[in-house]
């Protein structure tokens, strides 16, 4: 059996990867001057992948999920506006190129979510 951390490390690749996408979409169609638009739709596509991945696969969660969804969704919207303020200042005053900002912004919000996952929002399986 694979171990979780792997599993974890596998679908934030999936949920990344399809956030990036979505981000890389809406900044070459609608601009570069909708960032924060951009990041917050491509960031919403990313959650929703990442809560079904996390949920059902990487900790096995039999919690209620409507208790489970509420404190991920807490979390994602504490992300969401830490992210859009980092964004915002990286491609901003800093002069990050914007595509690039996504990428840390991505890392940054990925580096703590491990552990507040796993810790207090998803209530896993004994182990036998």
């Amino acid at each position: 059996m694979m171990p979780r951390l792997f599993r974890f490390l596998l679908s934030g690749g999936s949920a990344a990867a399809v956030e990036y996408a979505i981000f890389l979409l809406l900044q070459t169609g609608l601009g570069t001057d909708w960032l924060l638009l951009n990041q917050s739709v491509s960031f919403a596509g990313g959650f929703i992948v990442s809560y079904m991945l996390n949920r059902h696969w990487v900790f096995r969660s039999e919690g209620a999920w409507g208790a489970e969804l509420a404190k991920y969704g807490l979390l994602a919207v504490i992300n969401l506006i830490l992210g859009n303020v980092a964004i915002s200042l990286l491609a901003g005053p800093l002069g990050v190129p914007p595509l690039l900002a996504k990428l840390i912004v991505m890392v940054m919000v990925a580096s703590w979510n491990y552990v507040i996952f796993s810790r207090l929002v998803f209530r896993q399986r004994p182990t036998a």
